[in-house]
Order: structure tokens, then C-alpha cells, then sequence
């Protein structure tokens, strides 16, 4: 098995990088391709050593070109080496559209002796079958080939919807005193600059805070006004061309749209099946959703007896204030125990004694300085690696996510994963690099998918060493994300950055009540996110006004109020990636909260753990998600600990 250590070596310019990188893909795709040329040699009968072991070579090959180029278009620091591996992606893109409609190697495949194969061989034949078929392998030629040509002018559509995201940073200039609200490391962080303004940036270290406790309203509005018209008017153009790309391909290949077309090889089955989760989990917060509003809008009260509504540039701050009066919570209070790279330290410990992995530090010159890299083991076995690229700079991705970069596969590849995100920096200020609790909740989500590629990464069958569907690729991440409001966990770690004390039980106890309120909020929000995404995809685009239907769905869904002269979808970067499936986020939630039923005996339990960790993470695809859960639960999955998740409760008082 090749180790990790043979990764690319960076050189020093970025013309030269970008080289370096084109060369080495390309000589990737023209392995794949005399791979399928093999293929197309071979004469029957054809077998699992002739046919099946040559395309799972031939599919890692892509694989090995997609994670590396996929990774670097979104964080390396060069201009260049980016546009390099977008160009990378297209060829890449256009090799695959070729490859499912290749008739030899789908004949072949269709001509294997099932009873000669092993469960598993079988599968990655049906599966690939099923994918060959949704890529228009039944097609006549014309359409075959209009085929081609729509997918890769997507990609390049995408690509450049991405890249404007990415690329658009906004800032608002404020009077010193409208940080009034905001903990004394942000205001050190943000002087007053020569034109006698501090600048806040959309950058989240900046705005996630500044919208959570500033108490000019005028100024977080401001703000949001700015996050929420990123890309604009580019990507509002470009969300057209792209939802109308979607749209002809799904009908050449036999789909009502673009909605039916994606939904259907994942666990939801349908456009509609999604439509009915996303009507009963709005059903099941719809009475906490209401009460928590009434609250939220009394408190703006206080401070405006003439308010009449609560805007999104409300929400976070009024949550707050509620979670003060209501439980003495302040989440100001927990940021100093909350340093970054104390918070990075317990993550490795925790993920360490749960899962029974080992992180060693390693120095490896990748894309940027601030990258930290870790090999990793599991049970004591070399599995492969990970790397944390954790604060924002100019080009990068600005949201927070797991790539690969280099694919697990058994017997061939160790898996490389990189946690991308944008946390505080603690090179880049004067005191400690503070976090909110929701960035860590965020790091701790986003580990959770870095766990979960390095124990499923020995896989042998490239098609089945990812997620089983889609929709179930958040669950994962998001069960553990309930580690980080346990005390157990949280004393580990979390002592104050200046006096060493550890966090007091009593105000965890406050962020634990704390934390149901605004919960229902917060999902009403996400299930909202999640139709619209859907009305994106499920209906012509010819003539449809994205921005009216983003306010539409948003009056329906919630009495929050957009920020008017907003098109907040053209920086949804999820519409490039998920398409049509932010539902999986909900979807998924749903999982994690019948997951943590299973943990009766606490969230430290090593023996669910570790079962977790054998029966749901490390099988990958090799079954679908619902077995996978069956396995672990003894019971097929159900909604009832998501609906009583989200179940009215009386407010009280602890601590």
C-alpha cells in the first residue's frame, strides 16, 4: 500500500506549481484512459481479474486526480495553482461523463457470472451499473453527446459560482462604539484604523460575534446586509445559468428535473419523499418555533417597545439575551475557555479515547505555513492521515469543510483528509485566539467527517469506500457534535486562557439548558434552507426569480424577516455542491439524535464507541445507510428522538 508520505512535493512558484500539478493529472487521466482501452481489449468470458480489478484501478486513478485537484482549487493560496486545478476538474469531469457511457466496459460488467462474486464485488457491479445508466448509457448517441456537452459546461458554471463565493470578502465600517457588546479579545482584534472606523469583515472569526452579541442593531443589520450580498450581482446571473443546466440535463436523461433526478439514488428515494421529511420535521418544531419567537421578539421589546418584528440580523443577538435572562447564560463567559488550539488538542484526545485512533504529528510542506498534519493510526495500525487548515486567508474556501486528498483504498492508497475551515488565527493577534462555543461545535462537527474517511479508508472497492448515500453523510458529524456539551468532555480541557481555572460545572450546566432554546428556531431555519434548495430544482427555471423565491419560502417557513435588497443565494455555496440536497443536514440530524439513544450509559461509553466505529463508520458503502444503522441500533432508524428533541419544555433556571 502506498503510504501517505508519498505525497505530491510543492516547489516554489505558483507557475510552477500549477505545472507541476496539470502534468501530474494528466498523466493520471491518460492512465485511466489506457485502463479502459485495456478493458475494451479484453475478450470473454470476462471476470473479476479481467474486468472488475482493472476499472476499480482505473476509478482510483480518478479518484487520486479528483481529491487532490478537488482540494487544491479551493485553498491553495495561488491564484494560478487554483485555476490549474479547476482546469483539472473539467477534463476530470468530461472523462467521467465519457466513462458512464462507455458501452464495452457496462456490457462487461452486465456480462459478469454473479455467482462467481463476493457479496461486495456484486454490489460495486450494481452499483456501477445503476450509475452508468443514470449517466445515459441507454441513450441514443445525439443525446449521448448533448449529454457531454451540458455536463461539462456545469462544471465550468459551478466552478465559477464557487470561485466568486470564494473570492468576495465585504466589510462594514463602524464608529468605535458599535462594538459596544462585543468580548474585549474581538475588540482588541479590530482597532480603530486612520479613517477613525474599526472594519468588520464577512469573514466568520468577524461576523459570527460581532451578529451574536453587538447591541447596535443598525450595525448588525449592516452586516448582514453585507454577508448576505456577496457575489451579487454575478451569482444571482449565474445560479440561472446554472439551475437551467440542471434542469436540460436531467430531462435528456429521462427526469421530471433536476430534483427527481438527484434524489433518487439517495436514502430519501425522491423529490417528494424529501418534501414530506421536510413538512414533518417542520410540523415537529412548528410550536417550539413559535413560543421561542414570542420570546425573541419580547426581548427586542425591551430595548424597542415599537418593534414589531425580529429580522435575521436579530436572531443570534435576541438568543442570547434570552439565554441570559432566562438561564444567567452569557456565551461571552466561555470564550476564554475556549483557546484554539486547546480546543484543537482536546478533539484529537477525545477522538483518540473514543475511537482508539493515535495522532503523531508529522512536518509536511504542503499549500500554506499554517497547515498542521498528523499521521494516524487505528487500533495501532497505520491508517494514513490528516491536516487541519483552519483560518481564513484571501482565495480560500470560507465556510468550513472535510476534503480528501488523497482517497482511501485498501490495498493501494492511504487516506489523506483536510479539515478546511476559518477559526480564529492565534498567529495573526495580539491575545489569545478565542472561539465561540458554535465554532467549536462547528470543529467538532467537522471532525467528525475526518473520523469517519480514516477508519472506512482500507476499503479495496473504490466505489464503495465513501458514504453509503448522500443524505446520510452528515449524520456522522453531526452525533458528534454532542461531546462538546458534555461536562465530562469539556473539564478535560476547557480551563480559562488566563487564570487556568477549568470551567465551571455550574455554567456548563447554564450552556446545557441554555441550549434548548433557540433549537427549534434554528431547524425552522435549516428546513427553510432546505426547500428552498429543493424549489431551486424542482420547477422550470426559465423566468424564475431566484431572489423572490429565497424571500417566498422564507416568509413561509419563518416570521424572521430577510434583510430587503439581499440575494443571499448567490453566496449559498451548498447550491454548487449539495444541489438539491441541503435536506441531508435535517435528513441527517434526524440519525445523529437516534444515535445518541443508543449511548444509555453516557457519551463515554468505549464499548458503544467502538461499535459505532465498526458498524457504522468503517463499513463505508459497502451497505446502504440503513443497514449500517440497523446493525448498530438493533432496529431500524426513527424519528421519535428528533421529535422529542425539538418538544416544548418549560423554561428554567439552573445553576
Amino acid at each position: 500500500m502506498r503510504p501517505a508520505e508519498e505525497e505530491p512535493v510543492t516547489v516554489t512558484t505558483g507557475s510552477a506549481i500549477a505545472t507541476e500539478l496539470t502534468e501530474r493529472n494528466r498523466a493520471r487521466l491518460a492512465t485511466a484512459k489506457e485502463l479502459l482501452a485495456r478493458i475494451h481489449a479484453t475478450a470473454a468470458p470476462f471476470t473479476e481479474a479481467n474486468i472488475l480489478v482493472p476499472y476499480n484501478d482505473l476509478a482510483a486513478t480518478l479518484a487520486e486526480a479528483g481529491a487532490e485537484t478537488g482540494l487544491l482549487g479551493e485553498v491553495h493560496p495561488d491564484a494560478e495553482v487554483r485555476d490549474a486545478a479547476d482546469g483539472i476538474i473539467r477534463e476530470l469531469s468530461e472523462l467521467r461523463t465519457v466513462l458512464g457511457q462507455d458501452r464495452p466496459l457496462y456490457d462487461a460488467l452486465g456480462a459478469l457470472d454473479r455467482e462467481s462474486l463476493d457479496p461486495l464485488a456484486l454490489r460495486v457491479v450494481e452499483l456501477t451499473q445503476r450509475d452508468m445508466r443514470r449517466s445515459g448509457i441507454e441513450l441514443d448517441d445525439p443525446t449521448q453527446t448533448r449529454v457531454r456537452t451540458v455536463r461539462a459546461e456545469l462544471v465550468g458554471i459551478e466552478q465559477e459560482f464557487s470561485r466568486n463565493i470564494r473570492d468576495d470578502v465585504r466589510q462594514v465600517a463602524l464608529a468605535p462604539a458599535q462594538l459596544a457588546g462585543l468580548p474585549d479579545d474581538y475588540v482588541a482584534a479590530h482597532p480603530v484604523d486612520d479613517d477613525g472606523k474599526v472594519h468588520v469583515t464577512t469573514n466568520y472569526p468577524d461576523l459570527i460575534p460581532f451578529l451574536t452579541y453587538a447591541s447596535d442593531g443598525a450595525a448588525r443589520r449592516a452586516l448582514a446586509v453585507a454577508n448576505n450580498t456577496r457575489a451579487v450581482p454575478r451569482n444571482v446571473e449565474v445560479l440561472g445559468g446554472m439551475l437551467r443546466k440542471r434542469r436540460e440535463l436531467a430531462g435528456l436523461l429521462g427526469y421530471a428535473n433536476w430534483a427527481e433526478y438527484v434524489t433518487e439514488d439517495k436514502m430519501s428515494g425522491s423529490a417528494r419523499a424529501v418534501r414530506e421529511f421536510i413538512d414533518r420535521a417542520r410540523d415537529a418544531c412548528a410550536e417550539s418555533a413559535a413560543t421561542e419567537y414570542e420570546d425573541l421578539l419580547a426581548a427586542k421589546r425591551r430595548d424597542d417597545p415599537a418593534a414589531t418584528f425580529l429580522g435575521t440580523w436579530d436572531t443570534a443577538y435576541y438568543t442570547e439575551r434570552v439565554k441570559a435572562e432566562r438561564y444567567r447564560f452569557d456565551g461571552r463567559e466561555l470564550r476564554p475557555y475556549f483557546e484554539y488550539r486547546a480546543v484543537r488538542q482536546a478533539i484529537l484526545d477525545l477522538a483518540s479515547e473514543l475511537f482508539d485512533l493515535t495522532f503523531t504529528p508529522v512536518e509536511v510542506a504542503l499549500w500554506h505555513p499554517s497547515v498542521e498534519t498528523f499521521d494516524v493510526s487505528v487500533g495501532g495500525v497505520g491508517m494514513g492521515r490528516i491536516s487541519l487548515d483552519m483560518f481564513p486567508r484571501e482565495g480560500k474556501y470560507k465556510h468550513a469543510a472535510c476534503f480528501s486528498f488523497i482517497p482511501g483504498i485498501g490495498g493501494k492508497l492511504k487516506p489523506h483528509s483536510v479539515l478546511v475551515c476559518n477559526f480564529p488565527d492565534p498567529s495573526a493577534q495580539q491575545g489569545p485566539a478565542l472561539m465561540q462555543h458554535s465554532e467549536v461545535v462547528t470543529f467538532f462537527h467537522e471532525f467528525g467527517h475526518l473520523v469517519h474517511n480514516i477508519v472506512r479508508g482500507d476499503i479495496r472497492w473504490v466505489r464503495l469506500g465513501g458514504v453509503a448515500e448522500w443524505d446520510f453523510v452528515e449524520a456522522p458529524s453531526q452525533f458528534l457534535e454532542e461531546w462538546i456539551f458534555d461536562y465530562g468532555v469539556l473539564r478535560r480541557f476547557a480551563t480559562h486562557v488566563e487564570t487556568g481555572a477549568v470551567i465551571p460545572e455550574a455554567l456548563v450546566e447554564r450552556l446545557r439548558d441554555a441550549r434548548d432554546f433557540g433549537r427549534a428556531t434554528g431547524v425552522q431555519r435549516q428546513l427553510m434552507l432546505a426547500a428552498l434548495a429543493l424549489r431551486l430544482h424542482d420547477r422550470e427555471p426559465d423566468g424564475l426569480d431566484s431572489t423572490a423565491l429565497v424571500f417566498e419560502t422564507s416568509r413561509e417557513f419563518s416570521p424572521i424577516v430577510l434583510p430587503e435588497g439581499t440575494a443571499f443565494q448567490a453566496a449559498f455555496g451548498h447550491l454548487e455542491g449539495y444541489t438539491a440536497l441541503y435536506y441531508t443536514y435535517m435528513w441527517s440530524l434526524v440519525i445523529a439524535k437516534d444515535l445518541r439513544s443508543a449511548f444509555t450509559d453516557g457519551l463515554m461509553d468505549p464499548v458503544q464507541a467502538m461499535r459505532y466505529r465498526d458498524l457504522v463508520l468503517a463499513p463505508g458503502g459497502t451497505k446502504p445507510a440503513a443497514e449500517l444503522l440497523q446493525d448498530f441500533l438493533g432496529r431500524p432508524y426513527g424519528f421519535e428522538a428528533f421529535r422529542a428533541w425539538l418538544a416544548p419544555r418549560p423554561g428554567t433556571v439552573s445553576g
